[in-house]
């Protein structure tokens, strides 16, 4: 079975050409496309906004002829794709020996302290904020008890508009509800009192241990993103948000603000969440799109995994997102299916669309089995409905003799209406009274107000 994840360097990958990284890809995408931008700042033929499908995927798609011709050096390609695609790691035994040394220290420093004021401000918002679980509205607190999809699954995939800050403050808050659920459950397992200033948390010595994967980096970037979370050694990726940033490749690997997404990365490294690159090397997608998955090398075919096709609505919910908003879109996913027809022009496409869920998926079951404990998948929220990573880790996990897994979708949702049922397990509703939008502009307001002093984790870094 393969191992979750890669740990070949950026000087490998350095190889793959000019046109290496999301941010390239859609840079030059934008240069000769000025109409088209991000997420929720492109425009359709009438003027209203799109979300595509992928942003950063379908620009690079859109013009991967030109984007091809800084990659005409076959061999090393193959062989940067290959390194991306094969390297691997086992389950990080020097870490979590190194977790396991500063136990208590880091139990003392990341445990709850059930009297201060703006850790309670924290736990009042997570009682707050409302989730749609398909039949009514429920706060989030409530969602996070032993029997509840969200608190049992093995995966939980929460979206994001990549760049919404109020998006990745909700992410950051349903990752520390969901950590202080398993902390209390593991304090009350073990008779020892919550606010204890020793003992286990669910991030150091318990099997319980929560990492969080994310779309934004690669298989092969595992080694650079452990060092952020283990390794505090002086000029090393875990010593400075700017160290990580510059050994990350953070401004051509990915195409958003780092300052949106610099907040998780500290949150992860004083909360011991390991961050897991899910995806693959953008090479191979390009690969892809050419001409589908059966059209590419031999050598690229054998490391790739089965891509499930037979979606139909999942592919009219991929051509209908190229000419109208999203939640348009979403809604269409309840309409009749039986008269409409897949363009073939997009064929090759949609294979590289899909061919990032099921990565993404593979690699988090992957780790699950690997490594165990849970995993918070981070991704677009295209990538999360019920349809996309979801169902496709399921489906995965049929397959391998550890037995079947479980994963539920959190989709933050704009709409004035709910998306169609089965879309998702819980709609994280944006607008109106204690919708994400409040509840992150509160979020902001803490973290302002405690910029620089002196503050118990989490408050302030949410």
């Amino acid at each position: 079975m393969a191992t979750f994840c890669g740990a070949a360097t950026q000087a490998e990958v350095s190889r793959q050409g000019a046109f290496r990284t999301h941010q390239d890809l859609a840079r030059r995408g934008r240069e000769r496309f000025p109409a088209l931008g991000r997420d929720r700042a492109q425009r359709g033929p009438s003027g209203h906004k799109l979300v595509w499908p992928c942003g950063c995927l379908f620009l690079a798609l859109r013009h991967q002829r030109s984007c091809c011709r800084g990659l005409q050096r076959r061999a090393l390609r193959r062989t940067a794709v290959e390194l991306g695609l094969a390297a691997a790691v086992q389950p990080a035994k020097k870490q979590e020996a190194t977790v396991a040394a500063a136990g208590d220290e880091e139990a003392g420093k990341v445990r709850r302290l059930l009297g201060d004021a703006e850790v309670k401000l924290i736990r009042q918002l997570q009682e707050r904020l409302q989730l749609y679980d398909g039949e009514r509205m429920v706060s989030l607190s409530s969602c996070l008890q032993p029997g509840k999809p969200l608190y049992d699954a093995d995966v939980v995939c929460i979206g994001e508009i990549h760049d919404s800050e109020a998006d990745h403050a909700l992410q950051r808050l349903i990752i520390d509800a969901l950590t202080y659920s398993l902390f209390l459950a593991l304090r009350s397992s073990e008779g020892v009192d919550p606010a204890a200033p020793k003992g286990r948390t669910p991030q150091n010595l318990s099997p319980q241990r929560l990492a969080v994967g994310v779309e934004y980096f690669t298989r092969q970037q595992q080694q650079t993103l452990d060092q952020l979370i283990f390794d505090k050694s002086e000029g090393g990726p875990g010593s400075s948000p700017s160290k990580f940033r510059e050994a990350c490749d953070w401004d051509r690997q990915w195409n958003y603000d780092w300052e949106i997404y610099a907040p998780l990365f500290r949150f992860c490294q004083l909360n011991l969440n390991r961050v897991v690159g899910l995806n693959l090397p953008l090479e191979a997608t390009l690969m892809v799109s050419k001409g589908g998955v059966a059209s590419t090398p031999d050598w690229l075919q054998s490391r790739l995994p089965d891509l499930d096709l037979s979606q139909p609505r999942h592919r009219r919910r991929f051509e209908d997102m190229l000419r109208m908003p999203l939640e348009e879109a979403v809604q269409r996913m309840s309409s009749p299916i039986a008269d409409w027809k897949a363009q073939e022009k997009l064929n090759s496409t949609y294979e590289a669309q899909v061919l990032w869920d099921e990565y993404m998926a593979n690699t988090a079951l992957n780790y699950v089995n690997d490594v165990g404990g849970r995993l918070v998948v981070l991704a677009g929220t295209n990538h999360v409905w019920r349809d996309a990573i979801p169902d496709r880790f399921e489906r995965q996990s049929r397959g391998v003799a550890s037995g079947s897994k479980r994963a539920v979708s959190v989709v933050p949702w704009r709409g004035k209406q709910l998306p169609p049922s089965g879309l998702a397990d819980y709609v994280l509703c944006m607008d109106g009274p204690s919708g994400g939008s409040e509840i992150a502009a509160e979020l902001k307001s803490q973290r302002d107000r405690l910029k620089g002093q002196p503050r118990v984790f989490p408050a302030g870094y949410i």
